[in-house]
């Protein structure tokens, strides 16, 4: 049997299955990190306090590992 199918219905179908498939993909990578931009700036409208103090953490970790992953790569 045919991985796409036997009839030219099935292999429309197939194709349009596998196009869909990569416009999801190509959505979700777009528009997950914008969401997530979207809630944290929704919250820190409320708690701006807490948001600063979280961001600027998790800015520290992502410098301090950013600078460690080039020095071991250049070594």
């Amino acid at each position: 049997m045919d991985k796409y199918g036997k009839t030219k219905l099935d292999h429309g179908l197939s194709y349009f299955a596998m196009a869909f498939e990569k416009i999801l993909e190509f959505l979700s990578i777009l528009f997950v990190p914008v969401l997530t931009v979207q809630q944290i700036v929704a919250y820190g409208v409320n708690h701006p306090a807490r948001v600063i103090t979280v961001l600027a953490a998790l800015m520290i970790v992502l410098v301090v590992l950013g600078a460690h992953m080039i020095t071991k790569k250049k070594n």
